[in-house]
């Protein structure tokens, strides 16, 4: 207990001081038009500084930058600032807490739908796969973007099955993966996700879906002139 009192001590008050500079720092977030808005990066430390300093609080730290972030969002959405720290925040906020999901999620949808800055919102999205790898909803989102902003439909594939093999993975993922790749014109590809998903699924009506889809692909492929892979075929619908 002596030897544990003062280290706990110590470990306290560097959190205290670090708040305290945090607070400071962001004060100036909330200032519409401050003489200090030139400067105020100055005063912020870096994600790094954050991490370092942190002494085992990160994710304590992480949930009150997260805090001053939705507020910042608010002042912005009313028009209050003009949203140049997004980066800065959002930086400190996944560096403490590199497993922060909904930080990742939110601050790409932030920078797709509200700056407008898709490719962005992709690499926020794809730094916190690298943190997250099991996680599915940040390669869909990656896959959604791609799908319907940039119209990209066979990198929307990649993603969306990417997503559908992480073990939170839903039927949407799967779905998206296999019409992801029929839209990329990926026949054979979209044919055995359909089917993956037909034989998965306990949801009735995603199972009348994938039914739909095998039987259009396989009129498509027939009319074309296509054959199906022989190996390895998943059961037929109604099997």
């Amino acid at each position: 207990m002596k030897n544990f009192l003062p280290g706990s001590l110590m470990r306290f008050g560097a959190f205290a001081a670090l708040a305290l500079v945090m607070v400071f720092s962001l004060h100036s977030f909330d200032v519409k038009n401050s003489q200090q808005a030139k400067q105020e990066r100055l005063y912020f430390p870096s994600g790094t500084f954050l991490k370092e300093s942190s002494l085992g609080f990160g994710v304590v730290n992480a949930d009150y930058l997260w805090f001053k972030f939705i507020q910042y969002y608010g002042s912005f959405v009313q028009g209050s600032n003009n949203f140049q720290h997004f980066k800065l925040l959002i930086d400190g906020i996944t560096t403490l807490d590199p497993h922060f999901v909904e930080a990742y999620h939110f601050a790409s949808l932030v920078s797709w739908s509200d700056l407008g800055k898709p490719y962005e919102s992709i690499e926020i999205l794809k730094r916190g796969i690298l943190n997250n790898p099991d996680t599915a909803r940040l390669p869909f989102q990656v896959g959604m973007i791609y799908h319907a902003v940039a119209n990209d439909f066979p990198r929307a594939a990649f993603w969306f099955k990417e997503a559908a093999k992480c073990s939170d993975a839903t039927d949407l993922d799967r779905r998206f993966a296999a019409f992801s790749s029929y839209r990329s014109g990926n026949n054979l590809g979209s044919l055995e996700l359909w089917y993956e998903l037909h034989n998965s699924t306990d949801q009735p009506g995603m199972k009348k879906l994938a039914e739909k889809m095998i039987l259009l692909i396989n009129e498509k492929m027939k009319n074309s002139g296509a054959e199906v892979s022989s190996g390895a075929t998943p059961s037929q619908p109604g099997a």
